[in-house]
């Protein structure tokens, strides 16, 4: 039988940009290692301009069960190979070549998919997400994102209010910090009656009124975490203002939901994510709940994605307690090799660098929004001791080393903690890769290469959008400002970059990212975000297929369509190599592909 793709002519488009980050959530509800790295890179030669001989696996006697003929199959292999056709058996690919090539392995029972010179790429691979986490806020009241001011942010909770009235806690969700102040009195005066709660689409900011606080126990007396900040007024009282891991103290106080519906709102995220063809994500942190969320999923053959999960360590234990914590948690959900593991842990380094937040850590201090110099600098979450203790005890017990630093001096630190490391124990394997890098001095760009460090980058953002135009251009300066989202300067000094989308903070679509990395700007017409360091779309499909497969230790079974390999892979609707780069937010996926199933096949 022959399966034809029919062009769409309708489609619905999920919205896009950084103040459209969350809106688009809810639409789409080091010598060793150096050297592998080097290789990475080495390997990303122009596409030949005709196909490829034929590969085969060893040993393909059996006909296939399908064949992909008339396409052009971007193979990602070490030469960015082109083919024509491609065939799987089972879960995994027998031969790539030309479509005579294939067509000659055809058997009675094959099923044969025409792609009339569609564009296939590998599966999509989020080397930075939160979908356990995220997924919990879907059906919740939001306010997208949108930047509003005190009066709006109540007009909107009181109009969620209305349509949700409840007994219970009340959560308001994708609140935007930027330039955003809320007193206690705004948020009792929102809700007094029972608990309410809002959190920040940064990730890094909750609201909490009387009740609320009173609820979770934080008064004057209570301390701050290591890792965050509880607002306080002139007398030390809470103002109802948490950052970072304060608002966990909040979270954790809350009701939680029943793991089958929270593991329901979380397959509904993943037919989402699977529909933009994305195969495989590192959940960017996880705790025991969240594993087993995904594991409710596995339990009942629903997870039909490869997940790799990062175990958050916090600042505040002592080294060694961390690891082994770390170690225990590996074992524990060393699931299945090939759809659910937890091998990496995260580390917060700092927090955001949006005013009023401000909590990254920088190597000089803010400015005032005048051009004045502060004595604000942003916390450093780890002392450097104890960053060098833990960085090197992770990859001693050869876990991948996840971190999220924003400021300069939190990469700085980072990077200093991987030297350690590298000093102690040798280059290693461990695939270590610092997350968003928002602002990197140039004095580091080089040692992502030396010490063999993955720059995993979120380049939706690098986009001349509210956070950076009113919340970080005016308190960190022009010069500065020379260095945000620095990814053709990592690129061009060798750092290997992987692709994430930090999903639930902004859009879990790739071709969004892939877009805004070229272009560095929001849409057609838009002033740019420094263009000098716009990268190439190769550089940007490598990055969520060969990079990012790399990054998560699964290079040899995914990532690059080669005989061999699982059949994880996506049929597109247009060349995102030849159109234009302010049109790549709309490509849409066609078909997805993973471990040889058909999981995602978009409507006539």
């Amino acid at each position: 039988m022959v399966h034809d793709f029919i062009p769409i002519r309708s489609v619905t488009d999920a919205p896009r940009g950084i103040s459209e980050r969350l809106r688009a959530r809810m639409a789409a509800p080091a010598a060793a290692l150096a050297l592998a790295l080097a290789s990475a890179l080495a390997a990303a030669a122009e596409p030949p301009a005709t196909p490829p001989p034929a590969n085969q696996a060893p040993a393909a006697q059996a006909p296939p069960d399908f064949a992909l003929l008339h396409g052009r199959i971007h193979t990602e292999d070490a030469r960015r190979s082109v083919a024509q056709a491609m065939a799987v058996r089972g879960n995994s690919i027998i031969a790539v070549g030309t479509d005579e090539e294939v067509s000659a392995l055809i058997g009675p029972r094959t099923r044969i998919v025409d792609l009339h010179g569609r564009i296939v790429l590998p599966g999509i691979i989020d080397a930075h997400t939160h979908p356990a986490d995220g997924a919990r806020d879907l059906g919740k009241c939001s306010l997208a994102d949108e930047m509003l001011n005190t009066a709006a942010v109540k007009a909107k909770v009181a109009a969620c209010l209305k349509k949700m009235p409840g007994e219970s806690w009340f959560e308001v969700v994708h609140v935007n910090p930027s330039g955003l102040s809320l007193t206690l009195e705004d948020l009792d005066s929102m809700l007094e009656s029972r608990p309410l709660m809002l959190s920040g689409s940064d990730g890094h900011s909750v609201w909490a009124n009387s009740a609320a606080l009173k609820a979770a126990h934080i008064t004057a007396a209570t301390k701050d975490p290591k890792d965050g900040r509880i607002e306080r007024d002139a007398a030390g009282n809470p103002t109802g203002t948490l950052r970072d891991d304060a608002g966990d103290i909040v979270l954790d106080a809350m009701p939680r939901a029943g793991l089958d519906h929270e593991a329901t709102q979380l397959a509904h995220l993943l037919d989402a994510m699977r529909a933009t063809g994305i195969t495989s994500i590192q959940d960017a942190s996880v705790d025991e709940h969240l594993m087993q969320m995904y594991k409710r999923l596995y339990d009942q053959h629903r997870l039909d994605m490869r997940v790799r999960g990062c175990f958050h360590l916090r600042a505040n234990d002592p080294a060694q307690t961390s690891i082994d914590r770390a170690i225990a948690f590996r074992s524990r959900w060393a699931v299945d090799a090939d759809f659910l593991r937890a091998d990496a842990v995260k580390i917060f380094a700092d927090g955001v660098i949006e005013y009023p937040s401000q909590t990254a850590a920088l190597l000089e201090p803010y400015l005032d929004g005048h051009g004045h110099v502060t004595d604000n600098r942003g916390p450093s979450y780890f002392t450097q001791e104890n960053l060098n203790r833990v960085v090197s005890g992770a990859d001693a017990a050869g876990l991948t080393v996840h971190v999220h630093a924003i400021g300069d001096r939190a990469v700085r630190e980072t990077l200093d903690a991987f030297e350690y490391s590298r000093r102690q124990n040798g280059a290693g394997d461990g695939r270590d890769q610092i997350a968003h890098l928002e602002l990197v001095d140039p004095a580091d760009f080089a040692r992502f290469k030396s010490l063999g460090v993955i720059a995993n980058l979120q380049l939706l953002w690098a986009e001349r959008d509210p956070y950076i135009v009113n919340a970080t251009l005016p308190y960190i300066g022009p010069e500065r400002s020379k260095y945000l989202y620095p990814a053709r300067s990592l690129r061009d000094a060798g750092a290997l970059i992987a692709g994430g989308s930090d999903w639930n903070v902004s859009s879990f679509d790739a071709f969004e990212a892939m877009e805004h990395a070229i272009t560095r700007a929001q849409a057609r017409g838009k002033p740019p975000l420094l263009p000098e360091q716009s990268i190439t779309i190769q550089d940007m499909v490598d990055a969520y297929t060969i990079n990012a497969a790399f990054a998560l230790k699964q290079e040899h079974t995914t990532g690059s369509l080669e005989p061999g390999k699982r059949a994880d892979l996506i049929v597109i609707d247009r060349d995102v190599f030849s159109i234009d780069p302010a049109e790549l937010h709309s490509t849409r996926v066609l078909s997805t592909y993973l471990d040889g199933r058909e999981v995602y096949s978009r409507p006539h």
